[in-house]
């Protein structure tokens, strides 16, 4: 029975879902085929599975090489090793890590293990004996050692060499839940709560009444419960992975006030279990709570804990939904706004990047332009202006228009504008009717050769949405209409459509170019271009934001906006654009002193790091990055060593990023 109960208590305990979770776990799962496969996480934080095969040989063990000589790498790589089933590859690590540890319990414990996991009982009972005689006897030096009788069938001398490590340490997991579970099966519930009440007399304890409080609320004696965990959180000993327990517990109860009432108030997600985090976030969700779940996901999100981002984007995305349904539009009145028309002689990415006009060919200040206004809202019924969140049409309504000039400034020789009237204070004002084209001919520069207006509308709903768009380009030197577009096409196809669009606009005014202005840009394929609007769209907001056009509390979903360029960038590395895009979004971050910007430091370097060995442009950025997650030295040293080839307009640059 006793070597039973103990295998039950063994194996690794792996979360996931962000469900509620608490220390409960099945061990006795068969494997499946699914479970072969490895998970693990790259720099971005992204979810990625590899074979056991290919993990061990291509990761695992160069990684244990790699950590040869770093006694807390390797203790790190063996424990991991144990984890996914390698033992057989650690008895030489595991002898490495006694050489060179100076914390004699974490070696002879971890080599113990192994050791135990290989068959070697004999051996495991030394090393953890010598660990007792180096480092006294620990709960967790004991605990081992009862393992060790256990797997040898000595189950009084285990039993009590487990009591030993109980009253040494009754807070560890394994030896507390062994112990209880023992008493359990030798005398039913009765006997259970004896065993547990009695260690929870013990100084020191806290994991024992939380066992209690379990037992409490899986009986439904609730204030019974919450008087325990109150006592443990009031004692202040408990560990970092207690309040997973507890919160997992009440969730798993139906507790879920509880979990805000008992655990907010002190979790420290700098000290305590994430998962407790992610339990708390599921109660807010659960209660409606949005801005409290929104404070604490910025708290999580700074641990740059990649295992756990995925969960964090997936609460974001809930938080933001449920603030929109509690945020319907508000109707206005046009005659209170104060509107201006906002133009943009660039790219919307080219901005945020502290005029780095050395990275892009200029264009010459003589020549003709090409204007591009913001699209027109086909109006359904009495639509009358509305103070609303950003929805996909109307983001459409700027993405699609800044889209046809970028693509003018890089596919003709025209110097291209876009033109979008904002409310000030309000943001972007989405119009129900298409500009009037002969009030525009009065106050368009006199280089306006040509000006392009228009309408977007949709029908149906999610995957059956239809897209119908009209555009009028009108002729400065006439003054008449020159030409007339339009396309319709289902949510699948509106790529195709913007780039038949693009081509029919193009072919109209003339002055085409044969290669882009850039040798960095690429036109977005039909594939890309529906995401690629949306980046466009966000990358505009952002801009607006960064220029006080639109205050900061107005915004939504600030991580999506800074995360979109970038996922983009990973799934197609070779469109530079999308780094410079990214980068640029960064830059409008610090300008508007976003409180989450420190959260990409990481993912922004790496990508710098990839950036130069693959030599992309990207990499001439560098010192923007530095500049912004305040690495001064890696600046400073850039700046004092600029080469003497480098051009004035570099120099200019340099000195405007000093001073950002």
């Amino acid at each position: 029975m006793f070597k039973r109960i103990l295998s039950a208590f063994s194996g690794k305990k792996n979360v996931k879902s962000p469900a509620i979770v608490s220390d409960q776990t099945s061990e006795l799962t068969p494997p499946t085929t699914q479970e072969e496969l490895i998970v693990a996480y790259d720099a971005y934080g992204r979810e990625m599975h590899i074979t056991r095969g290919d993990w061990r040989e291509k990761v695992f063990l160069p990684a244990l090489q790699q950590k040869w000589d770093d006694a807390a790498g390797l203790y790190d790589t063996i424990l991991s090793g144990l984890n996914d089933g390698f033992a057989a590859d650690l008895m030489p690590a595991a002898r490495r890590l006694v050489e060179i540890d100076d914390l004699p319990e974490r070696c002879h414990v971890i080599q113990g293990i192994v050791l135990m996991k290989n068959g070697q009982l004999s051996d495991a009972e030394k090393t953890l004996r010598t660990g007792i005689e180096k480092a006294g006897a620990t709960g967790t030096l004991l605990t081992n050692l009862a393992k060790v009788f256990a797997e040898a069938g000595d189950e009084n001398r285990a039993e009590e060499t487990l009591w030993q490590a109980i009253l040494t340490d009754p807070n560890l997991e394994n030896g507390l839940m062994w112990w209880a579970t023992i008493q359990q099966e030798r005398g039913g519930d009765a006997a259970y709560l004896s065993g547990l009440r009695a260690v929870a007399a013990l100084p020191g304890s806290w994991r024992a009444q939380c066992c209690l409080a379990r037992y409490h609320l899986e009986h439904q004696e609730i204030e019974s419960a919450r008087t325990l965990y109150c006592d443990v959180l009031a004692g202040g000993l408990f560990d970092g992975g207690a309040l997973m327990m507890i919160s997992g517990d009440l969730g798993n109860n139906g507790q879920i006030p509880l979990i805000v009432e008992l655990v907010a108030p002190v979790y420290d997600e700098h000290k305590h279990d994430p998962m407790a985090g992610l339990n708390l976030l599921r109660a807010y969700q659960a209660l409606g709570d949005a801005q409290e779940g929104e404070k604490l996901l910025t708290r999580m999100y700074s641990l740059s804990f990649t295992p756990i981002k995925q969960y964090l984007d997936e609460f974001a995305q809930t938080f933001q939904a449920m603030r929109k349904r509690a945020e319907e539009g508000i109707p206005v009145d046009p005659d209170t706004l104060k509107i201006s028309t906002l133009v943009l002689t660039q790219p919307v990415w080219h901005y945020g990047l502290c005029k780095a006009d050395w990275l892009f060919e200029q264009k010459g200040e003589d020549i003709d332009h090409v204007g591009f206004f913001a699209l027109a809202k086909k109006r359904e019924g009495d639509e009358g202006p509305e103070s609303q969140r950003e929805d996909e049409i109307g983001r459409l309504t700027r993405a699609i228009p800044l889209y046809f000039a970028e693509a003018a400034h890089y596919w003709s020789q025209y110097a291209a504008r876009f033109y979008i009237q904002v409310a000030e204070g309000g943001g972007p004002v989405v119009s129900g009717e298409e500009a009037d084209a002969n009030a525009l001919f009065d106050v368009v520069p006199p280089a306006m050769k040509f000006f392009v207006t228009g309408e977007i509308g949709c029908s149906g709903e999610d995957e059956q949405r239809q897209w119908q768009i009209s555009l009028s380009l009108w002729n400065c030197t006439t003054r008449k209409k020159q030409a007339f577009e339009s396309g319709q096409a289902p949510d699948a196809e509106l790529g195709s459509l913007i780039l038949n669009l693009e081509e029919r606009l193009l072919a109209h005014i003339g002055q085409r170019r044969e290669q882009p202005l850039d040798t960095l840009y690429l036109r977005p394929s039909t594939e890309a271009m529906k995401v690629y609007l949306t980046a466009l769209g966000q990358t505009f907001m952002l801009t607006l934001i960064a220029n006080e056009q639109v205050p900061a509390s107005s915004m939504w979903g600030e991580r999506a906006m800074l995360d979109w360029p970038l996922n983009m960038a990973l799934h197609w590395p070779s469109a530079e654009v999308l780094k410079v895009m990214y980068i640029s979004g960064l830059g409008k971050a610090f300008d508007y002193q976003s409180e989450v910007l420190a959260e990409y430091r990481e993912r922004s370097l790496n990508l710098l790091r990839e950036a130069k060995e693959l030599n992309s442009p990207a990499i001439h950025l560098a010192p923007l990055v530095w500049k912004i997650f305040g690495m001064r030295d890696e600046f400073n040293a850039h700046r004092q060593n600029v080469s003497a080839d480098a051009s004035k307009a570099y120099r200019e640059w340099l000195e405007r990023v000093s001073a950002k």
